[in-house]
């Protein structure tokens, strides 16, 4: 299915989840440490409980709710 093995699955809200959990070893843990610092370079902040768990910092538009439809073909750009 492609998808990269990061030790646990996305939301899985068991302490295995958090982002250094020391259980997590070899490529798992090297998977997460690799998106931490990727994102954690261009300005993202993990929250640590949730190795999938991003936030933009500095929040560029605080008070504004973004609500609107994405379509599969603005995704593919056609």
């Amino acid at each position: 299915d492609n998808s990269v093995d990061m030790g646990t699955g996305y939301d899985c809200f068991d302490t295995l989840s958090h982002t250094d959990d020391p259980r997590i070893q070899g490529p798992q843990r090297a998977n997460r440490q690799f998106l931490k610092r990727t994102l954690t370079e261009v300005g993202f902040v993990n929250l640590p409980e949730e190795w999938w768990h991003f936030t933009f910092r500095p929040e560029p538009f605080p008070d504004t709710y973004f609500d609107f439809p994405v379509h599969r073909r603005s995704v593919a750009g056609h």
